[in-house]
């Protein structure tokens, strides 16, 4: 009978021994670092010339309608998933503050939801922002432009 028992704990201990490492290793592998995200993104299955652009943690420009703009400042936080990215930029009335979502597959696609003057939801969502997919188009860093707006 101790036997019986005995088993039976171990066979609890084994299983929540698993469960957690399963669930840290889940949680680890969701955490993209900031390199991941360098290169040039072009929105996928368009060819508008609207692309985001992260040189590096000082240089991140958004093109949009053929204006290239310099992202002023930018907040992100890489342990949520999918991850927060915050940012600035210029715009011809002032500056917008967008809050969006962030997750990159593999090493060529991301999926990015903006979300202009409403609240940021936890979870990518088809109800509110504007959903994306983009694809790495370049790899390499390019060199800034001379006039940002």
């Amino acid at each position: 009978m101790q036997l019986l028992y005995e088993f039976q704990h171990m066979k609890k201990s084994l299983i929540i021994l698993f469960v957690s490492l399963f669930i840290s290793l889940a949680g680890s592998a969701q955490v993209k670092r900031f390199q991941d995200l360098t290169g040039r993104w072009a929105i996928a299955g368009q060819d508008a010339g609207a692309y985001l652009e992260v040189i590096d943690s000082s240089n991140i420009y958004l093109n949009y309608m053929g204006e290239k703009k310099k992202i002023i400042s930018y907040s992100m936080d890489l342990s949520k998933s999918p991850s927060w990215f915050d940012f600035t930029v210029p715009d011809s009335i002032g500056v917008l503050h967008i809050k969006s979502l962030v997750q990159v597959f593999g090493d060529n696609t991301m999926k990015w939801q903006l979300f202009l003057d409403e609240e940021r939801t936890p979870h990518f969502t088809a109800t509110r922002g504007e959903l994306m997919y983009l694809k790495k188009v370049s790899a390499g860093v390019a060199a800034p432009i001379a006039k940002t707006q």
